[in-house]
């Protein structure tokens, strides 16, 4: 009996030491997982795009104010303040060369002595270099003015001049910055001129 106890108990110890190193084995921990890379963001800046824009206007009202009874003065108003507007347009992309039109409207917190400007409006060529994920241009067009007060009626077309970047942040959102120069002959005795620098946001179609 003795004997019989013993060799079951050896042939359980070859059974257990035969059975755990395939146990062990898989007891290996599991390989990790394979993500994929995000695709990359490509340089093609073709097509339609809509926005908004957040910024800092800065103008002056050049006139001549005449006192009862005396000389005509030249008179200078001026004001900054914030703005605030929307903006789209179309790319299309050659290459190295990028080309465009956009059109956009901002509302600034701004008033000319007694003059409060409602609008600006504008509709513009870009043109730039194609800079992988940044558009660099220059930019030029007619600008529309709009606002009344203290007898004057700023409802008149100018031109408009400057530059900007674009950055894309993937391949429906992109962030910017531009700044613009604004001229305007109101009238014989009336000009306005001044600056806009603004930061956009844009989806692309």
């Amino acid at each position: 009996m003795e004997g019989f106890v013993k060799n079951t108990f050896s042939a359980c110890l070859v059974l257990a030491f035969g059975i755990a190193p395939a146990f062990a084995g898989n007891l290996e921990p599991p390989a990790d997982p394979v993500v994929a890379p995000p695709p990359p963001v490509s340089g093609d800046w073709a097509g339609p795009y809509v926005g908004v824009q957040l910024g800092f206007a800065d103008f002056d009202l050049d006139t001549v104010v005449t006192p009862v009874g005396g000389a005509p003065i030249p008179t200078t108003f001026s004001d900054d303040g914030f703005l605030f507007g929307l903006h789209a347009g179309y790319n299309w992309d050659r290459g190295a060369l990028v080309y465009g039109i956009e059109g956009d409207i901002d509302f600034p917190d701004i008033s000319l002595g007694a003059t409060d400007v409602d609008n600006i409006a504008r509709i513009r060529l870009r043109l730039g270099l194609d800079a992988n994920r940044a558009f660099v241009y220059t930019t030029a067009g007619a600008a529309h003015i709009n606002g009344s007060g203290g007898g004057i009626s700023l409802s008149d077309w100018g031109w408009v001049a400057g530059a900007g970047v674009d950055f894309k942040l993937n391949e429906k959102w992109l962030v910017g910055a531009d700044a613009l120069y604004h001229d305007f002959d109101v009238s014989p005795t009336v000009d306005v001129d001044g600056m806009t620098y603004r930061l956009r946001a844009s989806f692309r179609f």
